[in-house]
Parts: structure tokens; sequence; C-alpha cells
């Protein structure tokens, strides 16, 4: 069954029965405050209202979305959530206490009375792919989803290059130091406003070690033996299907 989704600020609503699409529908006589352009489309954030678009619309968390919604749909989404959730936590000036309004010209709020101007706030984190010969480094957040592996990510902290971040993040989680740092990609992620900076790295040395707080579990794993992995359209999975592409042929699970 197909579905259309439909998206007011703080929910997504699908509809049975109708092609995928990403919209934002407003109530009667609302006027969008708000537009979005995107190189897929142009999306109208609108106030949210209480009531569905439509009598038998449900509501549907943006995570949700990750097998429901095309990629150019779901970028849309998840575009206007986090462009959404900056407007909802950047209500006044920071500096003296006034209501803001939107810049003129910029994707920015601007103080009427000290003239600062505030631009959507975007987290830096770094994620990486630590192999270490034929297997790869996962781990099991420590209050994620019980039989949930990923590779090691965690927040860039103010003063650090990206390098020394992965680093530090890989030390403080795992126990074990990296080498042969490279670029893979990177992803918005609208939980509620990262960029997620994608690695790739080499072991170069240590034991594994979870720290037992964020980290519940961690191993290297075979090709043929995975545990439970993130959904694909995170870029953490496309990491590790890249990598598993990477084998040949008649060794690819």
């Amino acid at each position: 069954m197909t579905h259309a989704l439909y998206f007011t600020q703080d929910t997504i609503w699908t509809l049975p029965g109708r092609p995928v699409r990403c919209r934002l529908p407003l109530a009667p006589g609302a006027v969008p405050t708000e537009t979005l352009a995107a190189e897929d489309g142009t999306v109208a954030l609108v106030d949210a209202h209480a009531a569905p678009p439509l009598p038998d619309a449900r509501p549907l968390d943006l995570r949700a979305c990750f097998d429901l919604a095309a990629p150019a749909d779901y970028t849309l989404a998840a575009r206007a959530f986090q462009w959404l959730n900056w407007r909802r936590t950047t209500r006044f000036c920071a500096v003296c206490g006034q209501p803001l309004q939107r810049h003129a010209t910029e994707a920015a709020m601007a103080c009427p009375a000290c003239n600062t101007l505030f631009y959507p706030r975007i987290n830096p984190v770094v994620i990486v792919r630590i192999t270490r010969g034929d297997t790869v480094l996962l781990e099991r957040r420590a209050r994620g989803p019980a039989g949930f592996f990923s590779v090691v990510a965690g927040f860039v902290e103010a003063g650090e290059s990206l390098e020394q971040a992965l680093r530090r993040e890989v030390a403080e989680e795992v126990g074990i130091t990296v080498r042969d740092i490279r670029y893979f990609s990177s992803q918005p992620w609208s939980f509620p406003n990262n960029l997620m900076i994608a690695f790739t790295a080499e072991w170069a040395g240590g034991e594994v070690l979870p720290d037992g707080v964020e980290i519940g579990e961690a191993g290297w794993f075979a090709r043929d033996n995975l545990p439970l992995l993130p959904g694909p359209i995170s870029i953490a999975r496309r990491m590790i299907d890249a990598w598993l592409a990477e084998a040949p042929a008649e060794r690819r699970p």
C-alpha cells in the first residue's frame, strides 16, 4: 500500500492509498509563513494546526518516513523539519532579549533593537567506519534499540578539527586509535539539526573496550556475520554497504 505524507510544523500525516508525496498543506484561510526552495522542489512551511489536514489522515514520525517516502521527498521533509525547529527555538535575541524578526534578504532572524543576526544552527557530527583487515568495527548504543549496531559517531566540540574530534570520540567510546583517516561523504540529519560528516579509517592499535556509558557493546564483525544494521537512508548504512561492496563477489554475503 502506498501513502501520502502531509507535513505540518510538528507532525507528518500519512493517508493510505495515495502516492507518497511531501507537502505542507494550509489550514483553511491560512497563509504560508515561509517558503523553502530546494533542488527537489518547494515546500511551504505553515503554522501547525490541531486538526489533521484530512479526516482520515494519521500522524507519522519523521523517522518512520525512511521506509515510506522517496529519497527526494524525505530530503524535503527533513529540511523542512530542521528549518522549522530553528524558527521555534530562535524567537528572542540572546543578547538583549527582544523578539526577533525575519531578516529581509538573508536566511536569518534579526534583532530590531541591537541588530544581532541569528542563523540556523547546525551541529557538526563526525561519523567513522573503522576497519581491521576483513572486519569492521560496529557498536551498539547503551540506550539505543536492542540489537541495533552502527559505526562510531560523536559531536565536534568547540576548538576541534574534524580529525581531532574523530580520534577523541573513537578513543572515548571504544578505546582504540586509528590511522589513514579519509573523507567519505556528508549528510544532513534533522534530529534536530545535525550535519553528519563521514570518514573511513583503519585500526592502528588498542583493544576494543566499550565505555559502558554511551556504548553498551562493540566489536569486530566479518561480512558474513553482521548484526542488525541502521536503515538504508542513513550515511552509516551507506558506509557499511560500501565496505561490503569492496569485497570480491564470491566473498560477499
